[in-house]
């Protein structure tokens, strides 16, 4: 009986650490293969860092070398927007399209159809996610009359968990994406489902962002980007019931309990969009105006306030 007992102790031990040595998510990202990994040099010294967290180099330089525009490591080239066939795996299914814009756009460039001329283009991206570790505003964050938003240093890490396996129980999530984002001040959390099949290109072969679907991610996306930006997170009445709040009094609805979310508007990473005298002119939450012109695209998916004309043909 003992002997059983020994055996059944070392066959569980062995599958605990098969478990936890499992690759999950997707690419390098999901832990250690093996109890005796290679992968932590990839990205850490131990003692010769030039980053915090021991990292060899910035959070945003050291994504950039597989993410960006002449990395080899990742098919996403999220610097350029674009999907690319370029890394050793053949991904069966497909997870995207070559050479198709990313479903987040780009940080410095974006293959978009902003204008709605029927073909994709790429060109520099007018506004884009902060990724460097530079400070910008979380407008929206904190309670009611907090004013505008409390400002952060973001970079890819605020956002996405390297590692993986950021889910409850260590499951992986959506594009590795942290349940809270570093910075945000949200104390819940938000566990996006990580897909089983998944899809890095927008659907639209003419490079048409909006009306791209996210299925079941669709509701929880917009609770996510809320943790951020807290007072954006609003019900259809919104629009109508005053919310107390001395800046984001009125706010159009984004919650997905009508229909309508956070993602029908912007994208995540960066966009191409275009903006008019109107919409150019649009001053920011805190009241300043710069920067203004096609830089106050405000990541949305059509030139100028077309995502308004698209849900409200008749103005």
């Amino acid at each position: 009986m003992k002997k059983m007992l020994i055996a059944l102790l070392i066959t569980l031990a062995l599958a605990a650490v098969t478990i936890k040595f499992t690759r999950a998510d997707n690419g390098p990202h999901g832990g250690a293969n093996t109890p005796t990994t290679d992968a932590c040099a990839g990205c850490h010294r131990a003692h010769t860092a030039k980053a915090a967290r021991l990292l060899m180099v910035s959070t945003a330089s050291l994504c950039q070398t597989c993410h960006g525009a002449t990395g080899t490591g990742a098919d996403t080239d999220v610097w350029d927007g674009v999907y690319l066939n370029r890394d050793a795996v053949t991904e069966n299914p497909a997870e995207g399209v070559a050479n198709r814009g990313l479903l987040g756009g780009g940080f410095v460039n974006a293959i978009m159809d902003t204008g709605l001329t029927g073909a994709a283009a790429s060109g520099a991206s007018t506004s884009a996610h902060t990724f460097n570790g530079t400070a910008s505003i979380l407008w929206g964050n904190g309670a009611v009359n907090s004013g505008a938003g409390a400002s952060a240093a973001l970079d890819c890490g605020s956002c996405h968990n390297p590692h993986g396996n950021a889910g409850t129980g260590g499951t992986p999530t959506y594009r590795i994406l942290r349940p809270v984002p570093l910075s945000s001040g949200a104390a819940t959390g938000v566990v996006l489902a990580d897909q089983t099949a998944k899809t890095y290109t927008v659907a639209s072969a003419t490079g048409n962002y909006f009306g791209q679907a996210y299925g079941t991610l669709e509701t929880p996306l917009s609770q996510w980007c809320a943790q951020c930006h807290t007072r954006y997170l609003a019900n259809a009445a919104a629009s109508s019931t005053s919310s107390g709040d001395a800046i984001y009094t009125f706010r159009h609805q984004a919650d997905g309990t009508g229909g309508v979310t956070c993602m029908d508007c912007h994208v995540a990473h960066g966009t191409t969009a275009k903006m008019g005298t109107n919409s150019g002119a649009v001053a920011w939450p805190d009241g300043t105006t710069a920067p203004n012109g096609n830089n106050r695209s405000s990541l949305l998916r059509i030139d100028n306030r077309g995502v308004c004309l698209q849900c409200h043909p008749t103005p």
